[in-house]
C-alpha cells in the first residue's frame, strides 16, 4: 500500500473521530427558567422573609362610632342623686390589647367614656409587615463555541518550521477539540528544503482547580 493511500486513510479517520467526539459531548443540566425569552440554568434559589414593624395611631370621636341607645330601663325607687351625677360626669378610661394571630402584632385600644357616652376611641396598631423576597441565581446555558486562526512554529534549523490554519471547538461539556492543517518546512542541507502538507488534531480536558 502506498504511503499517500495510508496518509489519506489516517486523515479520514482523524476527521471522523473528531466529529464523532464533538457530537458525543454530554453535560448534565438541572432546572432551567426563561428570562426575557432566553433559557438559563438555575444555580440557587433563596427565599427570605423580613418582618418590618408598622405602627399606626388613630383617634375616633365618640359621635362617629356606631351605637344604639336602649331607653327601656328599670329605675330604682330609691336613688342617690349625687352618686348618679358623679358617675355621669366622671371619665372612665378602658384599655385593652388585642393580639393578632400568627404573631402578626397587636392592637392597643383606649376608650374614654363620660356622660354615658363614648367620648372618643384611640387605637394603636403595631403590626409586622412581612416582605417575602425570592432570589434566583442563574447562569447562561453552555454553548458550543468555535474559534479559528493561524498557527506556526519556529526553530533554529528551519527558522519557520510550519505554517497552517487551525480550528478550535469548545463543546458544551467543556472539552476543546483542535484540528489544524498546513505545510511544514524541512531544510535538508542548511539552505534548501521542501514543504510538506500536514494535518493534526487534539483533544483537551478542563482542569478543575480548587479555589
Amino acid at each position: 500500500m502506498k504511503f499517500s493511500t495510508i496518509k489519506n486513510i489516517v486523515l479520514i479517520a482523524l476527521i471522523a473521530l473528531f466529529f464523532y467526539q464533538l457530537r458525543g459531548g454530554k453535560i448534565n443540566i438541572g432546572k432551567t427558567i426563561m428570562v426575557a425569552g432566553k433559557p438559563y440554568e438555575v444555580i440557587k434559589e433563596i427565599h427570605d422573609t423580613i418582618e418590618i414593624p408598622k405602627i399606626s395611631t388613630r383617634w375616633k370621636k365618640g359621635e362617629d362610632i356606631v351605637h344604639e341607645t336602649i331607653k327601656e330601663v328599670i329605675i330604682p325607687s330609691v336613688v342617690d342623686t349625687n352618686l348618679i351625677l358623679r358617675d355621669y360626669f366622671a371619665k372612665n378610661i378602658y384599655n385593652d390589647t388585642l393580639h393578632l394571630p400568627d404573631n402578626l402584632g397587636f392592637v392597643f385600644l383606649t376608650d374614654t367614656i363620660t356622660k354615658n357616652k363614648i367620648e372618643g376611641r384611640k387605637f394603636v396598631a403595631n403590626v409586622k409587615e412581612k416582605v417575602i423576597t425570592n432570589t434566583t441565581i442563574v447562569k447562561e446555558l453552555p454553548k458550543t463555541k468555535m474559534y479559528y486562526g493561524l498557527e506556526g512554529g519556529f526553530n533554529k534549523a528551519d527558522v519557520v518550521s510550519h505554517l497552517g490554519f487551525g480550528v478550535l471547538i469548545n463543546t458544551k461539556a467543556d472539552k476543546i477539540y483542535h484540528l489544524g492543517i498546513g505545510v511544514a518546512n524541512r531544510t535538508t542541507d542548511g539552505t534548501s528544503g521542501k514543504l510538506a502538507p500536514y494535518i493534526g488534531g487534539g483533544v483537551y480536558w478542563k482542569i478543575r482547580l480548587r479555589k
